[in-house]
């Protein structure tokens, strides 16, 4: 396999909060598209009220979908922006806690209601990174 790596450089830089109630990956999608963000690393700190995330079994090649009413805090959230069918599209994955200090998480779906979150999306130029489909690994990648 070639090698796939890019030289980036740092484009526009923007923080902000999620409104209440809203979904965070539809959200951060919306707010790449309204502003041009065809690259970039995001992170995401706060809480939510309903989590959808999933786990990819590497044996059947597709993702076992979960999701938690439980309330839980975002103890860890790494995601990038990428094109996929020409539109921003947000791959993140997230460990989310809840009080006792339990922790699930795995790739973000959306559906992910929001109680609180702030975040910061580093915008990435010089590169167009697109996905495309990947039989071998099933999955949409650049």
């Amino acid at each position: 396999m070639a090698e796939r790596t890019w030289e980036v450089q740092p484009g526009r830089t923007f923080v902000g909060r999620l409104e209440k109630g809203s979904d965070l990956v539809a959200e951060l999608e919306r707010i790449c598209a309204e502003r041009d963000i065809r690259a970039a690393w995001v992170s995401v700190i706060g809480a939510v009220s309903h989590a959808a995330y999933a786990y990819y079994h590497q044996g059947d090649l597709r993702y076992l979908e979960l999701a938690s009413d439980t309330h839980h805090e975002i103890a860890g959230f790494i995601g990038n922006v990428s094109l996929r069918d020409g539109k921003p599209f947000l791959h993140a994955h997230a460990t989310f806690a809840d009080e006792q200090g339990a922790c699930v998480g795995g790739h973000l779906l959306r559906g992910i209601t929001v109680f609180v979150a702030e975040f910061t999306i580093r915008e990435m130029t010089g590169v167009e990174l697109v996905r495309t489909f990947d039989e071998e690994f099933g999955l949409a990648l650049w």
